[in-house]
């Protein structure tokens, strides 16, 4: 028997590309955005994309609308509290000299329910 498994992957991706560049998204639900770091290094084939950052999920209470929730789900589907690193891989090498830009952009990362 597996124990302590979690759900869905935090930090989900999807890659895009056109002629210049790779545009890479990142689900991060349950992530201080303030503190996220990326890097990147190249192997001899291809380059590999890191993003650290901190899972706050797991709180054992949220308040919303002015409500405390308390934690309930003994088994969250969300990636435990505490570091975590995703490495993605891309399909060729980045430039030495390249400048890579990071931007959280959009209303937010998770989708909140309420149900009376």
């Amino acid at each position: 028997m597996v124990r302590n498994v979690y759900g869905p992957v935090t930090a989900a991706k999807t890659i895009y590309e056109d002629e210049q560049a790779f545009l890479v998204i990142i689900s991060l639900p349950f992530v201080d955005l303030q503190r996220v770091k990326v890097s990147w290094r190249n192997t001899l084939t291809h380059a590999i994309i890191k993003v650290s950052c901190t899972s706050t999920s797991g709180a054992p209470i949220i308040k919303r609308l002015n409500r405390t929730f308390k934690l309930t789900d003994p088994s969250s589907e969300h990636c435990p509290p505490g570091e975590f690193v995703r490495e993605i891989p891309l399909s060729t090498r980045i430039p030495e000299d390249a400048n890579i830009e990071a931007y959280y952009d959009g209303p937010g990362s998770v989708l909140e329910i309420m149900v009376p």
